[in-house]
């Protein structure tokens, strides 16, 4: 018997992952106005992909 108003596991994981997703690239955001390091390690060490890192990069130059 589900609880109304609880969450899914399904749901839960969905809304865990994009909480994630939004920190690796709060992180990536970091990474980027520092300097210090090129797209491809930022991907690399953020999980995100690097075309996803470029796109921030981008979008920071606005």
């Amino acid at each position: 018997m589900v609880m109304k108003g609880a969450l899914s596991d399904t749901e839960a994981r969905r809304i865990l992952n994009t909480g994630q997703k939004e920190m690796r690239k709060e992180t990536a955001l970091k990474m980027l106005k520092d300097g210090e390091l090129a797209i491809d390690k930022i991907a690399k060490y953020t999980g995100l992909k690097v075309e996803e890192v470029k796109q921030l990069a981008e979008l920071q130059k606005l």
